[in-house]
């Protein structure tokens, strides 16, 4: 092995000085995984390209993202490398590190970011419309792979919609977590490890009462199991984040027909419903676990003109109806 050079030896400490700082920050440790996945990446570009004993410049940069597209990432992730490296550069020549300071200025230009105007994707505030999160309330089983499913993936789709969990808090959820008496659900280790309470409307109540009845989840397991999950060689496991993002995705596309929505683009139109259907911003901002109201903003998009907001509270009305002809069912089969 060759002996690495002063160049090489400085953006190994600079990158690993940033990432024990992130995780100083009380960043999740998805994150620090995430990030340091980032930088490994770059850096053995660097090493692989012959550019690691270079002073990286804006040229490094692009050819970093020329690089990244040959590998045939889209345009979302290409533009998260450079997100994550612009962040890791903006530490490592900040002027705050004094005498430590490793670099002199931030090489990832804003014109290197790729555009995702082209892309196509829906913006959040028209990702499903208010008629089709109507046709999500409604507990009618459609024809399906697996039917027999549907207690589960019905009361995933109204958790989200209504509670606005991320994919990885609804995954950690147990019934220890859960008080259906009081409507009320607590998120013990959100992003950041932080604590928060969040309250079930009463369709989220009947949808997880259902599901609970309905045999999906073995009786004998403790509360302290994955509340949500799958036998698998006759041991309950929590789902992954990739199990739980297609279950939304089919479950949506079948009852609405609606394709690509994820678990996470629920978290977006719960938090459009809230914020046009009256919800104080600050309240918004403490249900969805944001640290800034800037964060919240930008999650739940702007509010709509008033006949926007009068169907967001249909939408709600809806909802609540919904509610009570699910309990009404519920104890009519229990009965």
């Amino acid at each position: 092995m060759g002996r690495t050079s002063a160049q090489e030896r400085r953006i190994m400490a600079a990158l690993d000085s940033w990432l024990r700082n992130v995780q100083a920050s009380g960043a999740a440790e998805r994150t620090v995984t995430a990030y340091a996945a980032v930088t490994n990446s770059f850096y053995s570009f660097l090493v692989e390209s012959g550019l690691s004993t270079e002073e990286p410049t804006f040229t490094t940069m692009q050819a970093y993202r020329d690089h990244l597209f040959d590998r045939g990432l889209s345009p979302v992730s290409v533009r998260y490398h450079l997100v994550v490296l612009r962040s890791f550069f903006t530490y490592a020549s900040s002027p705050e590190l004094g005498e430590d300071r490793f670099y002199e200025q931030n090489p990832v230009s804003l014109y290197l970011m790729p555009s995702l105007r082209k892309l196509g994707k829906r913006p959040y505030d028209v990702l499903l419309t208010d008629e089709q999160v109507c046709k999500l309330w409604r507990d009618s089983p459609v024809r399906t792979t697996h039917p027999e499913n549907w207690p589960r993936n019905y009361a995933i789709v109204i958790l989200l919609l209504t509670t606005e969990l991320r994919n990885a808090e609804l995954r950690a959820l147990t019934p220890a977590d859960i008080d259906l008496e009081e409507a009320a659900l607590r998120v013990e280790h959100g992003k950041g490890d932080k604590f928060r309470v969040v309250d079930l409307p009463d369709i989220a109540v009947v949808s997880l009462r259902h599901y609970l009845a309905s045999g999906i989840r073995p009786d004998d397991l403790p509360d302290t199991a994955p509340l949500f999950g799958t036998l698998r060689s006759g041991e309950w496991k929590a789902g992954t984040k990739q199990w739980l993002s297609e279950l939304v995705e089919r479950h949506v596309r079948s009852v609405t027909g609606v394709p690509d929505i994820r678990s996470h683009d629920l978290r977006h139109v719960g938090s459009r419903l809230d914020l046009n259907s009256g919800m104080p911003e600050n309240e918004l901002q403490a249900k969805l676990g944001h640290a800034s109201p800037v964060t919240t903003q930008r999650y739940s998009g702007r509010l709509m003109d008033r006949s926007g907001r009068k169907s967001a509270k249909k939408v709600f009305a809806e909802r609540d109806l919904q509610a009570k002809r699910s309990a009404d069912k519920l104890t009519a089969f229990y009965a």
